[in-house]
């Protein structure tokens, strides 16, 4: 994280090019072209996110949310509007159009800077893209949650409304109306607090869309496709191209690469933000660096040596970190495609324990509407379980596209 602000502070974070067509910027061109922020309203239909395209049950997840004006959020539109609002990034654009003093003319240095500043941007629009598509998913799931809460009181009130009715008439109940009435006061408190994250991350991710402030009643709706690949990854190609494409990895190559004694003065900044070196009074003078006079410095020479391989240790850090943040995300995927896969089958065991009292309902069996009551309820947290499963696993995802910069160069990877 050090060096992650260091590196901020000095508008630094990114570089060389592999298997991707390279960037092509002029000072005046911006890493993220103007986007149109116009998002349509839609209706909240039921979100998708058993991970199997299957959605969850409609039932009466519409009818509380009718006070409200949903507009509707895809996965591109999230990636693309938070990296166009990146600030910071938008600041160090910005400075390609500031034109150099007079009299402080050097090629190499505005070129190096140039691509500094370039490349901070596309990492800070990279993490913008990432944070924003996490609260995405995570707003996905909160309205998820809240659609399955709400289903949760039809069947409560159902077995309140026996029990009240068992112990006005003095006839045994299996079920305490007291404890159904705390159990649907607990419901009730859950679809407040899980309303009241919606609402919270709502306003967070206007702000980092940049959208205007709106009434509090217009709200944003996640539309994805929120199916999972099971699919394992190459680890070995994933941190490839990560270690290929990460605009801070591209950024100190470059930084390297364009080490000459006229850039050095630059070199040696970002690296005693990064290493915290002394800040020595130098034994030379910058005209005499800038080659000015008699040429570049002995002491310059050799401090471009030491330089050099200061750099070469600050990128095989950088790469380490970044090879094992990827390996981190891969390995969250596949721990979260057997969590997925456990949960689905603790709900389909359900659903046929369902099935098996909706018959036996039909059929008139005793304590037949009893159990189909229970059996719903447990349905219901069996796919909550599930939702946040699949949530989990595509925010692994982000984490992997981050780690590998995909943000920086696609509006939404894979889509």
């Amino acid at each position: 994280m050090a060096c992650w602000r260091a590196w901020l502070l000095l508008t630094v974070a990114a570089g060389c090019h592999h298997h991707r067509p390279a960037v092509a910027l002029r000072p005046e061109q911006s890493t993220a072209p103007p986007v149109a922020r116009d998002l349509p309203l839609t209706k909240p239909d039921p979100l998708a996110l058993d991970g199997n395209g299957v959605p969850t049950p409609p039932a009466r997840a519409t009818v509380a949310l009718q006070g409200d004006a949903f507009r509707k959020l895809t996965e591109r539109d999230c990636v693309r509007f938070a990296a166009a609002s990146s600030g910071a990034a938008n600041l160090l654009d910005e400075g390609h159009r500031v034109p150099p003093r007079a009299g402080d003319c050097n090629a190499a240095r505005d070129e190096l800077q140039r691509s500094v500043r370039t490349h901070a941007a596309l990492e800070l629009r990279n993490r913008a893209a990432a944070d924003a598509l996490e609260r995405f998913f995570q707003l996905a799931d909160a309205e998820a949650r809240g659609q399955l809460l709400r289903d949760g009181f039809p069947v409560l009130d159902g077995q309140l409304d026996r029990a009240k009715k068992a112990q006005a008439a003095g006839i045994r109940f299996p079920l305490d109306a007291g404890e159904l009435t705390r159990k649907r006061s607990q419901l009730a408190t859950d679809l407040e607090q899980t309303e009241h994250a919606s609402r919270l991350l709502n306003l967070d991710l206007k702000r980092r869309l940049g959208l205007p402030h709106q009434p509090a009643a217009e709200r944003l709706w996640p539309a994805a496709d929120f199916a999972v690949d099971p699919a394992a990854q190459d680890a070995e190609a994933a941190v490839a191209t990560a270690l290929a494409d990460r605009p801070e990895l591209r950024g100190l190559r470059a930084l390297y690469h364009g080490l000459t004694p006229d850039t050095l003065p630059d070199v040696r900044e970002i690296l005693r933000a990064n290493s915290a070196l002394p800040n020595q009074r130098l034994p030379f003078t910058l005209r005499r660096l800038l080659g000015r006079d008699e040429g570049p410095d002995p002491a310059a020479l050799a401090e471009l040596e030491v330089r050099r391989k200061q750099l070469l240790d600050l990128i095989a850090e950088r790469e380490r970190a970044v090879a094992d943040e990827t390996r981190a995300a891969l390995l969250d995927l596949d721990s979260q495609v057997t969590r997925i896969g456990r949960a689905r089958e603790r709900l389909a065991g359900l659903d046929v324990k369902l099935a098996d009292a909706v018959k036996q309902r039909l059929a008139d069996q005793p304590g037949a509407e009893l159990l189909e009551a229970q059996s719903r309820t447990e349905v219901l947290k069996a796919r909550a379980e599930v939702v946040a499963e699949v949530v989990a696993w595509h925010q692994a995802r982000v984490r992997l596209w981050a780690a590998q910069g995909a943000f920086a160069w696609d509006a939404a990877p894979g889509k």
